[in-house]
């Protein structure tokens, strides 16, 4: 019991310091290597929001996968991302840009499923967590805000809805 509720405190910590909603959280609790290799790479999305509204260099946006392993360090990827349309995340008081994987990152992505495939099927090298990260480089020309205000959602396959990844985090900007 106390191992839980150790692991429920160092979540609320994780999500007070990241502003990674507790929802989000939870419906992750279940992602595994199983879901990760069953994703279609045309399927996943992210959406950015961000106050005050600037654009982004559109050539920054990387969606970043880095693995883990128990006995060798982290593997990490980054997959390229392009303007995406479509239904985005249901929050009317946000204005979001969508992306998707490039064609470059789709390959990419089904090549790292292929080796998490035959990981899987020699059962020699497990793989034991696996974190999703956005990055991206706004665009001020020339004019940066004090602050921006950042979300981020993650759309990993339409039937499971957006995830709320980063809700409103304030990011102080050094000139």
């Amino acid at each position: 019991m106390k191992r839980s509720l150790a692991f429920f405190a160092a979540c609320l910590l994780l999500s007070a310091c990241a502003s990674i909603p507790l929802g989000t959280l939870w419906k992750l609790r279940g992602f595994d290597e199983n879901t990760l290799v069953q994703l279609e790479p045309s399927d996943l999305r992210t959406a950015l929001s961000l106050v005050p509204a600037v654009d982004v260099q559109p050539e920054s946006v990387k969606l970043s996968l880095e693995l883990s392993r128990d006995n060798a360090g982290p593997e990490r990827h980054a997959f390229g991302l392009e303007p995406a349309t479509g239904p985005g995340p249901l929050d009317s008081e946000r204005r979001y840009s969508l992306w998707r994987l490039d064609d470059a990152g789709i390959r990419a992505l089904a090549s790292v499923q292929r080796s998490l495939r035959a990981a899987q099927a020699s059962d020699t090298d497990a793989y034991s967590g696996a974190t999703f990260s956005v990055n991206f480089q706004p665009d001020f020309q020339g004019q940066p805000p004090d602050a921006l205000q950042v979300s981020v959602q993650l759309l990993l396959r339409p039937e499971d809805g957006w995830l709320l990844l980063i809700d409103e985090a304030e990011l102080p900007i050094e000139r």
